[in-house]
């Protein structure tokens, strides 16, 4: 500290670190547009519900001394698979460190940089607090 207040060398630090904090601001609000602009062109313009379809009939008794047919088997819709993870970014957390987590293996940290390159930019080093990335291959959601 200077003998007048705060050195020039602590200024300058000072105003840096609030100049990238209004960058990582600035960045932060553009993706969630963009998420927010993707997800309204992404999104299916209102369907009408379908018609019921018209119970059928009940079905005659068998003839006398044969067995009653076997029911068909009818498919049943399976839920789709869970995209993945999502993860919220934590301070101190780094790519590799997530992967590490959720994948067992910190080397695989750029397959969750492939796969939230809109969210993170350019940069794999430069990730945020509060952002949230999608962990492939997860299933579920989980912050922290």
């Amino acid at each position: 500290m200077g003998l007048f207040g705060k050195s020039d060398k602590e200024k300058e630090a000072e105003e840096q670190a609030a100049h990238h904090e209004a960058q990582r601001r600035l960045q932060e609000a553009m993706q969630r547009r963009q998420q927010q602009d993707a997800a309204r062109q992404a999104a299916p313009p209102p369907a009408a519900a379908p018609a019921p379809k018209p119970a059928a009939p009940p079905a005659a008794p068998p003839p006398a001394g044969q067995a009653p047919p076997r029911p068909q088997a009818v498919p049943v819709s399976q839920p789709a698979p869970a995209d993945g993870e999502t993860y919220t970014v934590q301070k101190g957390d780094s790519l590799s460190k997530i992967a590490k987590h959720h994948l067992g293996d910190a080397n695989a940290w750029r397959r969750i940089y492939d796969a939230n390159k809109a969210t993170i930019g350019d940069d794999p080093d430069k990730i945020f607090p509060g952002q949230k990335l999608k962990i492939p291959g997860g299933a579920g959601t989980r912050s922290a």
